[in-house]
């Protein structure tokens, strides 16, 4: 038997419950939900869909909910959903598919955050109408004995899986999540609500980086960088002190992400490397260390032998990090690492090798799985010039001509390439009034001067 239960807790969620129940008809056997505290009719609808509903008191912990679900799960499977999550269109069917062939303990899904609450599925899949990019989050489980969510907030199985060796696989699966629209978290306080209650998680256990990591990467995302800081740096010396099993990923992406922030690549370089023999080899641990070399190839001097050790670094790196994002390892996956990201710097680094035929390849696959990413077309037009397609590259980067500088820096090396002097100037002048306001790569600007000498030599 491959039974599936979806376990789920939830609270007031009476305009979001029935859309995420109607969206897991026929893909699971069993429907849980812990009701923490609810005043509306979220109850009386979970009944009525014929869940099993369990109550208990909040108290600013997700984990004990989380856990009581669990228990009461009979099925042989747990999808965890929250109830602003769908299951997309044909994802039950690859669920299904997925449990029946078994042979893994954690299954990753794909989650597309939606940018507005109106998204039609198809354009949010496509990106069109996603918020970001796509997210891999643990989702399913096998219902083993031990299975134990820890945290109060930002509740991993990350301790059970590499405690047990237990194997994760990426699943075809797509989940559409409403609860990052604009609307959803200003009318919900979601980052407030999570900072203090990681900074209440941080106070009872001291000890522990994990929760200190979810906190600086919290804050990161709310734009509180220096209180970010604080809290890596106060975690970093605990390193030492923290069990085998504890996985580093999340307080090593913060520091990182500092460093690459403070374009300090030698501590990013030196951060994925510490996480790295802690838990072993991992994608998020390659991708810094790729972003650090890449940055050092671009300081040093064109054509030299240390641009190009740093380069071949880079490339390493992020091709590393592309195979061990398929990879099947039993370490805890923060997620925001993904297959695109890996593309986009791997085509910049070989755009820098000299190699824009192989960087044209990295920029195809990003574009292949996100055909709107704007960062993939600049990057692709800027291989198609290098190649000596100008044309085909200037209709290429007019499709992400936005807020950027990138793509108007682009499209004017090619409209001066195709003997269009004015356009090229016009295209400049957008370039510079874009500085600072999208997606600028570490390299591009060495083509805006050329192109503003040559605009200038043109008259």
């Amino acid at each position: 038997m491959d039974r599936i239960s979806l376990c789920l807790i939830a609270r007031d969620e009476e305009s979001l419950l029935p859309g995420c129940l109607e969206s897991v008809r026929g893909a699971v056997d069993e429907v849980v939900v812990v009701d923490t505290g609810s005043t509306d009719r979220t109850i009386e609808l979970a009944r009525a869909a014929g869940a099993t509903v369990l109550t208990r008191p909040w108290d600013d912990d997700f984990s004990a909910p989380r856990n009581l679900a669990a228990r009461h799960a009979t099925g042989e499977w747990i999808l965890m959903l929250d109830a602003d999550e769908r299951l997309v269109p044909g994802a039950g069917q690859a669920l299904r598919a997925a449990v029946k062939q078994g042979g893994f303990a954690l299954g990753m899904v794909r989650l597309h955050n939606a940018a507005h609450r109106e998204a039609p599925v198809a354009e949010v899949l496509a990106g069109r109408a996603r918020a970001g990019t796509v997210l891999l989050l643990p989702r399913v489980f096998r219902n083993a004995q031990g299975l134990e969510w820890k945290g109060a907030i930002h509740e991993t199985v990350g301790e059970w899986l590499l405690r047990t060796g237990g194997r994760r696989v990426q699943l075809p699966v797509d989940l559409l999540h409403l609860g990052y629209t604009p609307d959803m978290l200003v009318s919900r306080s979601k980052r407030d609500r999570n900072i203090a209650l990681l900074a209440k998680r941080v106070a009872l256990e001291p000890e522990d980086v994990t929760p200190r990591g979810y906190l600086a990467l919290e804050l990161l995302e709310a734009g509180r960088t220096d209180e970010a800081a604080a809290v890596v740096e106060a975690a970093w010396p605990l390193l030492d002190r923290q069990p085998p099993y504890r996985c580093f990923s999340r307080i090593t992406a913060a520091r990182g992400i500092l460093a690459l922030r403070q374009a300090d690549a030698a501590k990013a370089i030196e951060t994925a490397d510490r996480g790295e023999r802690q838990n072993g080899p991992h994608p998020d641990f390659d991708y810094l260390r790729g972003f650090g070399h890449e940055i050092l190839a671009v300081r040093a001097a064109p054509r030299s032998e240390e641009r190009g050790t740093h380069l071949q670094l880079a490339a390493a790196a992020f091709e590393a990090a592309s195979r061990r994002l398929g990879d099947d390892g039993p370490f805890e996956f923060l997620g925001s690492v993904n297959q695109v990201r890996c593309q986009l710097h791997l085509g910049v680094v070989r755009l820098l090798s000299g190699k824009p035929g192989d960087s044209l390849k990295a920029f195809g696959e990003a574009l292949r799985q996100e055909p709107e990413n704007p960062a993939a077309r600049v990057g692709a037009a800027e291989a198609l010039l290098d190649l000596g397609d100008p044309a085909k590259a200037l209709a290429v980067v007019e499709q992400a001509l936005g807020q950027g500088p990138d793509g108007w820096v682009v499209a004017a090396s090619a409209a001066l390439a195709l003997g269009a002097a004015a356009d090229a100037r016009l295209f400049l002048e957008q370039a510079k009034r874009r500085v600072g306001a999208g997606y600028e790569c570490l390299h591009r600007w060495a083509r805006h001067e050329a192109v503003e000498r040559a605009c200038g030599g043109a008259g």
